[in-house]
């Protein structure tokens, strides 16, 4: 089999200049040095001009020109590296004269605008290579050239993680209410504001019209850079023709560029030209501000904070350390519940009856309300949760198999999540902007899905498309213990190892290869239990045992004592 060529409508950049400090070396060339691979030799072989132009993409700062060299005159014209990616862990033997294929295992395919697409094969733990790379050579001018190969940069594994950043790209939800990020790769260095600029403009790709939905009018392309000033002043400009500019830039075209742009540190604000005129702001201002568009924050516009929990059977809030009792019917009066969760705003609570049969619904701190059963006639409900929409999702587990719903209109409707539905199911998570639905699927071996789910303008969900099973990398545990949210675009995973050693991974919500997070926070002993932690970068990330608790991101990791009356802890969501 060999590789496919992917096709997409934007060019992932394959030249400019890329420095990082530090970091891990690739075949011996480092990431802060220049790398500047030879050209092809006089009277070198077939299958030498084959291994040179594999070497040759290795070049450091990125670019192909010198690969273009081992190319026949008209391939050079028609060859397309920022068409696709792929990356190997390793390569075999080039075999073959005039078509020469090259195995490699370890394989992995990314698309124009650097998002992951699949992993190929199974890392050779057949001992069958995992695909190969399938050149035809002529000769040219006397002496051997490459007439046809893959549109496609293709480089070792370890190259490409040095080189390339794990970032978003934002759209909207289809109601034009939240931003939706979706994780892509993209070159570090001084491509990187224009790399996320060119996948922006991409659009949110094929297919995904129900998903996410962009403002960038289709036509527009990107400037030759994305210039950034030492005042952190980032020039953007979009080309294409337009005869009313006002009627083009809104203010969700603006907060796509702004949460898009602002992952570049240097970036403090935004000039934005578009066709040729300068975007005027009111008041005559022509900088937008990266902080500008905070209302459309994916994580929700207003959302909370705080912990929340039962202790003694009563809900509490505040910090894991400064726990309080609140004011509402849950608070204040011990009503059975065995699990509970809260709306993105702190202000209304749900809870599950303690035999998981019911849910009931009240306000957080309002003393004079009471307490309504919303869902009834139950068998096993998991702790529920919430989209910034206020939807409530439901995962009835009856008699084992389980059964997804949402609540319109007070009554339950059920959605069929392909590779959940039917399954045992021992946690599940919504994202906040309502896109993404993940479940932990116990079995022989456990599994953690993620599907996306499908809405309509009016923000009525349709359906939820395909699932797909998350790499979680070998040699994990076959025993998940728990998952939670890490980031709006990964997911921490709670691993049994062994005895009272647990190991936290976190994996990317795309499927993507590698840790998301940082290694240092990956075991830890003391017989964790439960995963508790949120999507917003600065909370606090807790592995619970009984009664003890550390914080992943305390540098420490100290273990610290939990009052033991304290169960079903959570952010909101």
């Amino acid at each position: 089999m060999s590789l496919l060529v992917l096709t997409g409508c934007v060019r992932m950049p394959t030249d400019g200049p890329v420095v990082r400090s530090g970091g891990s070396a690739s075949d011996d060339i480092a990431t802060d040095t220049f790398y500047d691979p030879k050209p092809p030799q006089t009277g070198e072989a077939a299958n030498e001009i084959v291994v040179d132009f594999l070497e040759a993409m290795k070049a450091t700062p990125i670019s192909t020109s010198v690969a273009r060299e081992y190319l026949t005159q008209a391939a050079q014209k028609t060859w397309e590296p920022g068409l696709a990616t792929i990356t190997y862990a390793e390569i075999g033997e080039p075999a073959g004269e005039l078509n020469i294929s090259v195995p490699i295992t370890g394989v992995n395919e990314y698309d124009a605008r650097g998002s992951w697409v699949r992993q190929v094969g199974n890392g050779a733990a057949d001992g069958v290579p995992d695909d190969t790379l399938d050149f035809r050579l002529t000769i040219e001018d006397d002496e051997w050239r490459i007439s046809e190969l893959p549109d496609a940069l293709v480089v070792p594994t370890s190259w490409f993680d040095d080189r390339f950043s794990r970032v978003s790209l934002y759209f909207f939800d289809p109601t034009a209410k939240i931003l939706v990020p979706e994780p892509v790769f993209v070159p570090e260095g001084d491509q990187f504001a224009t790399s996320l600029l060119s996948g922006l403009l991409a659009g949110p790709g094929p297919g995904r019209s129900r998903v996410t939905r962009s403002f960038i009018p289709e036509g527009l392309r990107p400037g030759l850079s994305v210039p950034i000033s030492s005042a952190g002043v980032a020039e953007v400009t979009l080309l294409g023709e337009t005869s009313d500019t006002s009627e083009l830039v809104t203010e969700q075209m603006l907060a796509q560029l702004v949460w898009t742009l602002r992952q570049e540190p240097r970036i403090q604000s935004i000039r934005l030209n578009v066709g040729g005129e300068v975007l005027s702001l009111p008041g005559g201002k022509t900088e937008v501000s990266i902080s500008s568009a905070d209302s459309y924050d994916p994580n929700g516009a207003q959302t909370t904070n705080d912990l929340f929990a039962l202790r003694d059977g009563l809900l509490v809030t505040g910090g894991i350390e400064e726990i309080q009792t609140t004011g509402g019917r849950f608070g204040t009066e011990r009503l059975g519940l065995r699990d509970v969760s809260v709306d993105l705003t702190g202000a209304i609570a749900t809870g599950v009856s303690g035999q998981g049969t019911s849910v009931l619904t009240t306000p957080v701190d309002a003393s004079d309300a009471s307490a309504t059963e919303i869902v009834s006639e139950a068998v096993d409900l998991l702790r529920p949760a919430w989209d910034f929409s206020s939807r409530l999702w439901l995962v009835d587990m009856a008699d084992g198999d389980a059964r997804v719903s949402i609540l319109v209109d007070g009554q339950p409707r059920e959605l069929t999540v392909p590779g959940v539905s039917g399954k045992r199911v021992m946690r599940f998570l919504v994202s906040r902007d309502g896109t993404r639905f993940v479940a932990l699927v116990r079995g022989r071996a456990d599994k953690v899905v993620v599907a996306r789910v499908l809405h309509d303008s009016q923000g009525r969900v349709l359906r939820v498309g395909e699932s797909r099973v998350l790499d979680l990398g070998e040699g994990q545990s076959q025993r998940i213990r728990d998952i939670g949210w890490r980031s709006l675009t990964s997911v921490a995973i709670l691993n049994h190892v062994t005895g009272d050693l647990s190991q936290i991974r976190t994996v990317s919500v795309d499927g993507a290869p590698g840790d998301a997070a940082a290694p240092e926070y990956s075991r830890m002993r003391g017989g964790a239990q439960h995963l508790v932690s949120s999507p917003v970068e600065g909370d606090g990330v807790y592995v619970v045992s009984a009664e003890e608790y550390s914080d992943l991101t305390d540098p420490n990791r100290a273990v610290n004592q939990l009052d033991p009356k304290i169960t079903s802890m959570c952010y909101a969501g």
